[in-house]
């Protein structure tokens, strides 16, 4: 009985833990793009490092670090590089009939492949060497690398930067605001033509009929003078209400996100390790399947967006953008503080290859062309990789 209540109640602790996540990396990343934009940083090196980064993904590996559980950390980093291509990008797929990739897109897809080569070459090259922290500085090089050189193409001209959620608002703001300014025309003209019972006549107002029964306005009456006026007066009015926030503002939501995201990375790493140890099953078992899967929500959500709306390009960004910054900068985290002995036992060749092999399945479908039967058959495949993960990875830590 003690089992089963410790069972649900880190189950419960995991959800509530996920809300609490999704939450902070929602606040710690618009914040972080409004506070860069006020101190004249680059919106499109924000742009980047905000809709094509997996901040929570990182702050996760760190608390399973600082809890001593390197392999659940190596877990949660192969798991998640395998369901964003597989899980995710594939149902983006499935709601285009054919998917066509632009120029940027095969660029990102090229370095994903490269740099998710190097990252297993160096994992196997280096597991249980001295020389671990090497690879991690390697790591974290070639992602300072990534990020200037796509900042400097995309100054160029060259790629498109990921786009941004803040940007999207702004324009379904002025759609909206655009919307209403024509919905309140319209109600003017239609108005008019309903009002015609107890009105002045055309002529009284200053309007004349020609041969086409169309109003022409020989004379500006008053009336249209006050409505100009009224007109002027309402734009102030939104205008004023549109005041920004103060930088103190945004400062403290970018903290209160931070403190959300800390504290929300313990909740799930303390419980999936526990929910791990009670199913018997490994840390690293628990990071492929249980962690990386909840964890890549967010990516499932953007794929499904994108397929719907007919962008392959967003569903790129955010897969492969995503990726990269997991196998550089939370691979370099990994491997400089991650422990030696434990990262020689956390991953499998058979976890190595799913997670190459996905960076070359996306490779190939950018080149190529998206379908939707490509999207069931990577959905299938990743079904099959969690069958085996589970099935294999019991006690494995044993």
């Amino acid at each position: 009985m003690a089992t089963v209540d410790s069972l649900l109640f880190n189950i419960s602790s995991f959800i509530a833990g996920l809300f609490l996540l999704e939450y902070g990396a929602d606040k710690f990343i618009d914040h972080t793009a409004i506070v860069a934009k006020r101190l004249n940083v680059s919106p499109t090196l924000v742009g980047l490092l905000t809709c094509g980064a997996e901040w929570e993904e990182l702050v996760v590996i760190i608390v399973a670090l600082s809890q001593k559980n390197s392999n659940m950390a190596l877990g949660n980093l192969i798991g998640s590089s395998v369901a964003n291509i597989l899980a995710s990008f594939s149902l983006g797929l499935l709601f285009m009939k054919k998917a066509e990739f632009d120029r940027s897109s095969k660029i990102y897809s090229t370095a994903l492949l490269g740099l998710t080569t190097v990252f297993l070459l160096l994992l196997i090259a280096l597991k249980g060497s001295p020389f671990q922290w090497f690879g991690g500085v390697l790591l974290i090089a070639a992602f300072v690398v990534y990020v200037i050189s796509v900042a400097s193409l995309i100054y160029k001209g060259t790629l498109t930067a990921p786009e941004d959620s803040d940007s999207d608002s702004d324009s379904d703001t002025s759609d909206s605001d655009s919307d209403s300014d024509s919905d309140d025309d319209d109600d003017r003209t239609i108005n008019a033509g309903d009002s015609d019972r107890g009105r002045p006549s055309d002529e009284e107002q200053g309007w004349t009929t020609d041969k086409g029964h169309q109003l022409n306005l020989l004379k500006p009456s008053s009336n249209s003078k006050i409505t100009k006026v009224s007109k002027k007066k309402s734009k102030a009015i939104k205008v004023i209400n549109k005041r920004p926030k103060t930088m103190r503002h945004h400062v403290f939501q970018l903290a209160l996100g931070l403190a959300a995201l800390l504290v929300s990375s313990y909740i799930i790493a303390h419980s999936a390790s526990t929910i791990g140890h009670e199913l018997a099953l490994s840390g690293t078992v628990v990071g492929t399947t249980i962690l990386s899967l909840a964890t890549t929500l967010p990516e499932k959500f953007v794929a499904i967006l994108g397929g719907a709306r007919s962008q392959p390009g967003i569903m790129v960004a955010n897969t492969v953008g995503s990726n990269i910054f997991l196998v550089t900068l939370c691979g370099g985290v990994l491997f400089i503080w991650g422990d030696a002995g434990q990262l020689q036992l956390g991953f499998t060749l058979f976890e190595a290859t799913v997670m190459w092999l996905s960076a070359v399945v996306i490779f190939g479908i950018v080149l190529m062309g998206g379908r939707r039967w490509m999207g069931v058959v990577m959905i299938v495949g990743y079904v099959a990789f969690l069958v085996v993960e589970i099935m294999n990875g019991r006690d494995l830590d044993d």
